[in-house]
């Protein structure tokens, strides 16, 4: 079995070549072309929610980053249709899709906080002036919860 010859990034971009980095890039190009285009037909308080867009067999598919977004953009399908011509973007629907948010990777856990010294006896002698009540009970939970661990 041969190892793979190794190409240069210009051999790969090529416009004469059908490389599939080149193809991608080029529908990378094209897509980011159309949100330009979208994102210009759309009222200024949504151009930034407009998260792209395709166009599939006349239908203008155009993805927003939230229902509260993407509900006046719904609204005026017609309008938006044709500014759209008016562009020379042609298309027969336009259909709104929302596109949730990628779920959030656990990140590193923290360390417990600790409180710097005496602050704990600080938090405890107040706690001792007070009256027994929410606040007192709070601090003391403060101080001990907080307190240097050694």
């Amino acid at each position: 079995m041969t190892a793979p010859k190794s190409r240069s990034l210009g051999a790969l971009l090529n416009p004469q070549s059908n490389s599939p980095l080149k193809l991608l890039t080029a529908e990378a190009h094209r897509l980011c072309q159309l949100r330009g285009q979208i994102r210009r037909q759309l009222p200024p308080a949504l151009t930034s929610h407009c998260l792209g867009g395709e166009l599939e067999a006349g239908t203008l598919v155009i993805y927003m980053d939230s229902a509260a977004t993407a509900m006046p953009v719904r609204y005026q399908q017609q309008q938006l249709l044709q500014r759209l011509a008016a562009a020379g973007l042609r298309c027969t629907a336009v259909k709104v899709k929302v596109l949730p948010e990628p779920p959030l990777l656990p990140g590193p856990k923290s360390s417990p906080r600790t409180l710097p010294d005496g602050v704990g006896q600080i938090l405890e002698n107040t706690a001792a002036g007070l009256e027994d009540g929410p606040l007192s009970r709070s601090l003391r939970r403060l101080a001990r919860n907080r307190a240097p661990r050694r």
